[in-house]
């Protein structure tokens, strides 16, 4: 299983400044325990069905698109498992500095992906680019119930026209 080393680095960092200076959450410790621990097993779960979609791949040099779930869901599941177990330490621990350094964490993972799917772009060209279109970078958030398939329904319309008009993506 690949590690993002962008995490451990920010976990590392967040329990070193903890060390030098303390910085508690405001609340009561229950409910960051509570709240934290379910986040961390939000995160793992993630992880591990991440994990478990793309067990016969080399995930370096992939021979072909993982797209069952998890990544149905969400193009990169297991970094956004890995931003999940991130913030559940920072809340089970009630440390600010650890979840403080959860933005700079995210924007190098978020580097790391960018070059992933130039990557991924150039190995599998159309293929991927109907995958990129119907499934969202992290997560499709929405306000209400049901607006996250209304909010994918035209990206999988251009790929569908895509394939249509013989693999030209507008």
């Amino acid at each position: 299983m690949p590690v993002p080393w962008a995490h451990v680095v920010g976990l590392a960092a967040g329990y070193g400044l903890r060390r030098l200076r303390s910085w508690p959450l405001p609340g009561r410790r229950s409910v960051h325990h509570v709240l934290g621990w379910t986040v961390v097993g939000a995160g793992g779960h993630l992880i591990v069905q991440s994990v478990l979609a793309a067990a016969r791949l080399d995930l370096a040099r992939p021979e072909r698109l993982v797209t069952a779930y998890p990544y149905s869901v969400s193009r990169n599941p297991m970094y956004l498992g890995w931003a999940l177990l991130h913030l559940g330490v920072g809340l089970a621990t009630g440390c600010g500095w650890i979840i403080a350094t959860l933005p700079a964490t995210a924007a190098w993972v978020n580097l790391d992906i960018r070059r992933e799917e130039r990557r991924l772009a150039g190995a599998f060209g159309l293929e991927y680019e109907r995958y990129r279109a119907a499934v969202p970078r992290y997560l499709a958030l929405s306000s209400h119930p049901g607006a996250g398939s209304q909010q994918r329904r035209r990206p999988r319309q251009r790929a569908a026209a895509a394939q249509r008009e013989g693999g030209q993506m507008r």
